[in-house]
């Protein structure tokens, strides 16, 4: 229809249906580990935001309510039931992350540079994330509670991390 929408295909290439409908961009899908649920980006309110919705598109609700502009979300493994994502701080990003079961969000970077594209561990303890906070983009590493924060790289200009499994 000559914007971006969300569809989900089985394995097999079968059942191709599209769970998203808006005149707005609707864009990069995470599954919930239930595979119930999708976090997604979309700017149906005006910025780029951050949604939930059942993975059948129904019960579509914004999870990034004090946020300018948010995007790049990612689904905590289990147990944790989390989204972290990037979000509009002042003039560069950082890391929030929200907590499904209480809405509540937390704010895990503090301005230290850009801070984008979350990615957790395979346990959900850790995230990786790149930032500028050292100059270039560079992959670093903090606990879930915003803690321990360990560069990773250090040459070139290294962005979008990702965990192996």
């Amino acid at each position: 229809d000559g914007n971006s929408e969300i569809y989900v295909v089985n394995v097999d290439g079968s059942n191709l249906r599209r769970v998203t409908n808006n005149p707005a961009a609707d864009i990069t899908p995470t599954w919930s580990p239930s595979g119930t649920q999708i976090a997604f980006t979309s700017d149906r309110s005006g910025t780029a935001q951050v949604y939930i919705m059942g993975a059948d598109g129904s019960g579509v609700r914004r999870i990034s309510t004090n946020e300018t502009y948010a995007d790049r979300a990612t689904w905590s493994p289990a147990p944790f039931n989390e989204i972290a994502f990037t979000a509009q701080t002042g003039r560069g990003h950082d890391i929030k992350i929200f907590d499904v079961a209480t809405g509540q969000t937390r704010q895990i970077t503090f301005s230290e540079g850009s801070n984008e594209s979350p990615a957790y561990s395979p346990n959900g303890r850790h995230l990786a994330f790149m930032s500028t906070r050292a100059g270039k983009y560079n992959i670093f590493t903090v606990d879930r509670d915003g803690k321990n924060v360990r560069q990773i790289t250090r040459d070139g200009s290294n962005q979008t991390p990702a965990w192996s499994n």
